[in-house]
């Protein structure tokens, strides 16, 4: 399972550990990656970013958000938050969150020998 990658920014390459990214914005023609490290700006388009993240631990929560599902603390029906930031959420992305949340719990209930609910 990938754990990392490389990003080019100016004269040096940059490793990302994957659990470090608390989310990607896409603002204007340039993508930032804010990491607990800081912030990086490569040269990177928010899709070129979703094709090299595993798709199973980052959602678009809209246009131009990216987000590690397991830092999502809650969801409404108009925006999802990562502990204290909160980012819109689209019709077409909460239904996606919906099911990568749904494959979660069940990776995280089949490690356990917890019988809770879960409703979702």
């Amino acid at each position: 399972m990938k754990t990392s990658f490389f990003i080019h920014l100016k004269k040096k390459f940059v490793r990302i550990n994957l659990d470090d990214i608390n989310y990607i914005l896409s603002v204007a023609h340039h993508v930032k990656i804010h990491t607990s490290q800081g912030v990086y700006i490569p040269h990177l388009s928010l899709r070129q970013l979703e094709e090299i993240l595993p798709s199973t631990d980052f959602v678009r929560a809209n246009r131009g958000t990216l987000i590690p599902i397991k830092k999502v603390t809650a969801f409404t029906n108009d925006e999802v938050f990562l502990g204290t930031e909160r980012f819109g959420i689209t019709d077409h992305f909460r239904e996606e969150l919906k099911r990568l949340l749904l494959i979660m719990i069940h990776r995280e209930t089949d490690n356990s020998d917890r019988e809770d609910e879960i409703t979702i």
